[in-house]
């Protein structure tokens, strides 16, 4: 029997190959075993069990054609070729879309079927596929997704890796190098489930299921890779449909359905490898020889039988001799520090994997969010296009008599923002709970918001005292003013003689200090609190209490505050970093602790100031119940609390403004087209935490236009090599130096913490 194994790879991020050759050598011991690379790097071909090796060109020089002839012909000869590489595998069932009698991998339909992010065939089986989103989709609507999930998500490549990203700037980078090394802008986003990963691995042959094993991973490499697990039987309740999945999807070879069991016992699938997984000696340690039962029944040759020696396995590095006929490569020249071979991939997988692109072999199968809705769409939503009120606002702008780069305020769009929160606080208050917003001054101190913010009878925010004679000087009175933050004795000779409406400590010695200057009368205040650290969460504001000692010692803290004043609590933490829903849990731990802290300190809590950092799409759609429940837990844990304040500034104030720009020059180049603008990260600072929506205005008909993604990269007017200001952004082929565009979005902090440089 001569049986052909491709897949040798075997460094952090193994490929099967070596274990299955390991599995058939006991099964088979008189069978030639005849190993199948593309590298003489993967170390695998150095394996003792292997009697030959058949060493192929990299995959992105191999002429597939002749290989695929003289794959045709092994088979012919009556040999078997066991597959372990996803790609080949995908390859070779285009070569054979009949398939043969000796090729132990599946047909090309059941690969479609079991294709990532969607995972058809798993309808039947009893688990579900975590909500995901192609990155072919906007930007906004990427990074609604992130927020959504609470920035627990996955970036993944069309065949191979997968990163975490819990930021936009961790998202970009990554995008940017797969869609680079992949050559391809279809990856996709999806969600991270918590819990114990679990594998199951099958064999099959032409739709008959042969075993089944499950595995538990025990212990992992760096790279999220089994290093250890245990062994069982499949259940019947997964074994008995898993055979009617098989029988569907006409199937031959190996696999491994990779899935993660959450705390409820759910059964999440992550991925199905049409292939062996790389632990598969690992399942015959434990007596179930996965890949010797597929021999067998392709063959009909009995195979030795594999006593189990323990359910349980474990791996370890070990150094093997090198085959003399192939020796290791030469060291490449020692040019800018390189003294050795990296081991990634080196068999040439990515250049391969370019070439089944132009072949449409992907067989990807996707819908929008892994429940139906399409790939151009959102829970259900068309793709983000700008409001209607941003245009209404920028067609009042006589742009031939604006110097850019310039902010614009979209009065139109901040009047109709404000006043739906003055809405909010005033339909959600009760006859025992005022709700009332505060306009946080640092988020954009622009004159014209905070007459906003007056108007709609908000309250004003300040973290330092020019804040405060700021809120003054626009008309806010004295007991309408909340100091926070920790420089708020920055220029102290600017607090008013009159009480402020509260005041925050946001550290133990600050609220020393504020006790000192409400007993000494340097500071008036009708309320005195302070902001909370919540735990485990990291940051630098607030008072923490992660353990009991720095519980303890906030209580005693607050016993010392003036009993004349009342008492209140500040929570602040952004919800556009810490995702929607991590944003709700830690409110509701933070009224817990605020339940606690009543008790303890014997002070009841009258005042609660949330802060949350909203995204402007999260607190302006479909949050008025979310608040109104928040409101009645308020009620449920801390029923003193006379006043809720609410700092939705961010949501407001970013929406308001947009900035306008023009092209200077463009650059075409094969993959990229470069645009040169006038405007600049100096402008736009917060390019890399948050996409921003983008027009372009036509030079000759003056229409607008919402852009997409593409090939262009806007480069900022600055000699820095980060000066740019959007990436992989569509530019309409009439665009022309002289162009406008306007960046909206840009209300909130891109304006307040802009700065002046290159204007000379």
């Amino acid at each position: 029997m001569k049986i052909y194994i491709s897949g040798l790879y075997s460094g952090t991020n193994p490929q099967p190959g070596v274990g299955i050759a390991r599995s058939l050598r006991l099964a088979y011991p008189d069978a030639l075993l005849v190993g199948v690379e593309y590298s003489n790097r993967c170390s695998g071909i150095h394996w003792q069990d292997f009697d030959e090796i058949w060493l192929q060109r990299p995959w992105d020089e191999l002429n597939l054609d002749a290989h695929a002839r003289e794959i045709g012909r092994v088979l012919d000869a009556g040999a078997f070729y066991i597959s372990a590489i996803d790609l080949e595998i995908m390859w070779l069932a285009s070569v054979f879309p009949e398939g043969h009698p000796n090729l132990l991998t599946p047909p090309v339909e059941g690969l479609y079927q079991v294709s990532k992010p969607a995972i058809p065939a798993h309808e039947k089986l009893p688990v579900k596929i975590p909500p995901f989103v192609t990155t072919e989709i906007s930007d906004w609507d990427l990074h609604a997704f992130c927020r959504k999930h609470d920035w627990k998500v996955w970036l993944k490549g069309p065949y191979y890796d997968a990163a975490r990203t819990r930021n936009w700037t961790e998202f970009e980078n990554m995008r940017n190098a797969f869609s680079s090394a992949w050559s391809t802008e279809k990856l996709f986003l999806q969600t991270h489930v918590t819990g114990y990963e679990e594998s199951i691995s099958f064999s099959a042959y032409k739709g008959e299921l042969l075993h089944a094993v499950s595995m538990r991973k025990r212990d992992l490499t760096e790279m999220n890779k089994t290093w250890a697990g245990d062994v069982s039987v499949v259940p019947t309740e997964f074994y008995e449909p898993l055979c009617e999945v098989v029988k569907d999807l006409n199937w031959t070879g190996g696999a491994e359905l990779e899935m993660v069991r959450d705390p409820d016992g759910q059964l999440w699938m992550i991925e199905c490898n049409p292939r062996y997984p790389a632990w598969i000696h690992g399942a015959t340690i434990a007596g179930h020889n996965m890949s010797a039962i597929l021999v067998e029944r392709a063959s009909d040759v009995p195979a030795q039988k594999s006593p189990a020696v323990t359910d349980e396995f474990t791996r370890v590095v070990l150094e093997i001799p090198v085959h003399p006929e192939m020796p290791l490569p030469p060291l490449p020249e020692p040019f800018a520090g390189v003294v050795g071979h990296s081991l990634k991939h080196p068999s040439g997988l990515l250049g391969f994997a370019n070439r089944l692109h132009g072949m449409n072999l992907n067989g990807q199968n996707g819908n929008g969010n892994g429940n139906g809705n399409g790939y151009g769409k959102l829970n259900g939503k068309e793709l983000t296009i700008v409001p209607s009120s941003f245009m209404d606002d920028i067609s009042d702008f006589d742009f031939e008599q604006i110097q850019t780069p310039s902010f614009l305020y979209l009065e139109k769009t901040a009047s109709e923002h404000f006043n739906r929160a003055a809405k909010i606080a005033g339909n959600l208050s009760t006859e025992d709970v005022a709700v009332i917003n505060a306009y946080s001054m640092k988020t954009n101190p622009d004159a014209r918001l905070v007459q906003q913010a007056y108007e709609a009878g908000f309250l004003a925010e300040a973290i330092s005292p020019l804040e405060v004679s700021k809120a003054l000087e626009v008309g806010f009175k004295p007991e309408q003013i909340i100091l926070n933050g920790p420089g708020k004795w920055w220029h102290k000779e600017h607090l008013p003689n009159e009480p402020i409406h509260a005041v925050f400590a946001d550290s133990i010695a600050d609220l020393q200090r504020v006790v000192a200057a409400l007993e000494s009368g340097e500071l008036k205040a009708k309320i005195a609190g302070m902001r909370l650290r919540m735990p485990n969460i990291p940051s630098r504001f607030g008072i923490p209490i992660d353990t009991p000692e720095l519980f303890g010692e906030l209580i005693e803290a607050i016993k010392t505050l003036p009993r004349e004043s009342g008492f209140g609590i500040h929570f602040h933490m952004a919800s556009s970093s810490v995702g929607v829903g991590q944003w709700w849990h830690l409110f509701e731990s933070m009224l817990k602790w605020c339940s606690s802290i009543e008790a303890l300190a014997g002070r009841p809590i009258e005042i609660l100031d949330i802060g949350g950092g909203w995204f402007p799409d999260d607190w302006h759609e479909g949050a008025d119940e979310q608040f109104k429940k928040a409101v009645q837990s308020v009620g449920e844990y801390l029923p003193n609390v006379k006043q809720i304040i609410s700092e939705p500034g961010k949501a407001l104030a970013q929406p308001s403004m947009a900035l306008a720009m023009r092209i200077l020059e463009i650059q075409d180049f094969p993959n990229a087209t470069d645009v040169v603008v006038d405007g600049s990260i100096a402008e736009l600072p917060m390019y890399f935490f948050y996409p921003h929506r983008i027009l372009h205005q036509n030079g000759e008909t003056g229409s607008w236009k919402s852009l997409g993604r593409g090939k262009a990269y806007f480069l900022g007017r600055l000699c820095m090599e980060h000066d740019v200001v959007a990436s992989h952004v569509e530019l309409p082929e009439t665009a022309k130096p002289g162009d406008l565009l306007v960046f909206c979005d840009a209300g909130a902090y891109d304006r307040s913490m802009s700065y002046v440089f290159g204007r000379g």
